[in-house]
């Protein structure tokens, strides 16, 4: 049985009546708020408005994800499109959150650009790294650190692009978001340099189920680990092949990214599993050039200039 969160998204009552039990405020946010994109598979995101730590919960057959938030206005980003569940007189979500939901709302639209500047920062790091270990030639586990570098920037710029241009970038629905985007042509470019970086075009089953087995080791102690196997075999069943070796490739590369050198070291074969790395290191660098001239690009562009494209 669905019911409304405060009459706006519909809500399992299950899912309504165990949020609404919870000790503090809550709201649905995520893909399932925004109400277009969502997969059977996605979880119900449940803002929480207290501390605690993160977890999923399973409620009759629904999968819950409670996030806890303590500062609400620095999430806006996150925040949008939220339904309030359970509201307080002691800690108003409504007044605190007061203008997020409209959609011409500036403070949303500079939150969401900002980050998208912060992503195409992060593709520059990342390409630089990726430089820098090029250069050394050196041993095969530095070059697939290389490689691992310049997927992750690849990721970094299409998440950035997305954000840059107002659209919200949402992991399992990326690659989906990319293909409708309404882009300027040095954008989409950039797009599609980025997309022949990550290889989409190796999306087969086989080279998915390799990528997979190595996530789920890398994700191993992460309390999501099961929610990802979930929806990469959602995707699969789907026949989504492209989507779900983005997505995959997607997790795997925020995993490693909180990795060090020694473990790029000790555990290159696994990496180089998790994303489905190139060795073609000439192919590379040219990929790496249109990377550069795309987040350069990105970044000179102002919160004005995206208007006609949001």
């Amino acid at each position: 049985m669905l019911v409304p969160a405060l009459g706006m998204v519909l809500v399992p009552k299950a899912v309504r009546d165990y949020v609404a039990g919870l000790p503090h405020p809550t709201g649905l946010m995520g893909c399932r708020a925004a109400g277009e994109m969502s997969h059977p598979c996605c979880e119900y995101d449940i803002a929480v408005f207290g501390q605690g730590e993160n977890r999923l919960e399973k409620v009759d057959g629904h999968i819950i994800e409670l996030v806890h938030i303590s500062r609400p206005k620095d999430h806006l980003v996150a925040l949008r499109d939220m339904s309030i569940i359970k509201d307080s007189k002691a800690f108003s979500i409504s007044s605190t959150l007061k203008g997020i939901a409209d959609e011409k709302d500036e403070k949303f639209k500079k939150a969401l650009f900002a980050s998208g500047r912060k992503a195409l920062v992060s593709s520059l790091f990342c390409q630089q790294k990726f430089k820098l270990i090029a250069k050394k030639k050196d041993d095969e586990q530095q070059q697939v650190a290389g490689a691992m570098w310049l997927k992750m920037a690849s990721y970094h710029l299409v998440a950035g692009t997305l954000a840059i241009f107002g659209a919200r970038p949402m992991p399992l629905h990326e690659l989906a978001q990319a293909r409708q985007a309404d882009l300027p042509a040095d954008a989409a470019d950039g797009v599609q340099a980025a997309l022949e970086c990550i290889g989409i075009e190796r999306a087969t089953r086989p080279a998915i189920a390799r990528s997979t087995e190595a996530m789920m080791e890398l994700k191993s102690k992460d309390y999501d680990k099961e929610l990802v196997r979930v929806k990469v075999e959602h995707l699969l069943e789907k026949s989504m092949l492209a989507d779900c070796y983005y997505y995959a490739g997607r997790v795997a590369a925020e995993n490693l990214a909180t990795r060090n050198d020694a473990f790029f070291r000790r555990y290159a074969k696994l990496v180089q599993l998790a994303m489905d790395l190139s060795s073609d290191e000439q192919r590379l660098e040219k990929l790496r050039k249109s990377l550069s001239l795309a987040a350069k690009s990105g970044l000179k562009t102002t919160v004005d200039d995206t208007t006609t494209f949001s």
